[in-house]
């Protein structure tokens, strides 16, 4: 008996935790879209995105598409401006290999609707084991509910881990011509790495106006801070790319 009501106390908590995690994280999103001061929608991002591709600007172009598919990952118009401004950024800077599609993905969801997936899991898993502590199952409806609970576990676990990263190392594009990314004062001598406008890098410590710059998880330097754009901030430059 004080097994049961064991399971059944944690298993409410995951019950609980389960709805409280989605909403949790969209106040979350929503602190940081006070802080960014403007929040806009993906048509917004679109839009502008479209703009500067029109007028070669592909470093910011990129950042607008980005952004407007983190919130309509699924959007056919968004990912094919994205892919063509990743193609055009390419050929500006002299490589004629056409990039894969860097919207494409094989389970293109939004974050928001993720986390409810997340948490729908877990707390139809919780919802099996409750049901199992207080009158019995069978064996295969607690294989199903174990299956629930182990999915919902494992996709929380990704979305914590990408929201970690996105905080700790925040996706930056590239918006100036040629970026120099230089060795820190503590590293060994070596040439400075050039980016080009549009490519996709992680940020790291900042110093000053310099920025520490990552690809993937490798530090490859600092670089000057006025230089990038981070993703997250594309809504603060949508009024820089108007119709005229």
């Amino acid at each position: 008996m004080t097994r049961r009501i064991g399971v059944l106390v944690v298993m409410l908590g995951v019950f609980l935790t389960a709805w409280a995690v989605p909403l949790r994280a969209a106040e979350d999103r929503a602190d940081s879209s006070v802080q960014a001061t403007v929040t806009v929608d993906a048509t917004t991002l679109y839009n502008a995105g479209t703009i500067a591709l029109e007028r070669g600007a592909f470093g910011p172009s990129i950042t607008f598409f980005l952004a407007a598919a983190r919130i309509e990952p699924r959007a056919p118009d968004v990912r094919a401006n994205l892919t063509n401004a990743f193609v055009a950024a390419a050929r500006a800077a002299g490589d004629e290999e056409h990039p894969d599609d860097p919207g494409a993905g094989p389970f293109p969801i939004a974050p928001d609707e993720a986390w409810w997936i997340a948490s729908v899991l877990l707390a139809v898993g919780a919802a099996f084991a409750i049901a199992r502590a207080m009158r019995g199952l069978s064996r295969t409806a607690r294989w199903v509910g174990n299956g629930f609970l182990i999915v919902g576990i494992a996709l929380s676990t990704c979305l914590q881990y990408a929201a970690w990263e996105e905080a700790t190392h925040p996706e930056a594009v590239v918006i100036a011509p040629t970026l120099s990314v230089e060795r820190g004062p503590e590293e060994p001598s070596r040439p400075a790495v050039l980016l080009s406008a549009g490519e996709r890098v992680r940020l790291g410590e900042a110093r000053g106006g310099q920025v520490e710059i990552r690809l993937g998880a490798n530090r490859i330097g600092w670089a000057t801070r006025e230089g990038l754009w981070r993703v997250a901030d594309a809504p603060r430059y949508t009024s820089r790319f108007q119709p005229r």
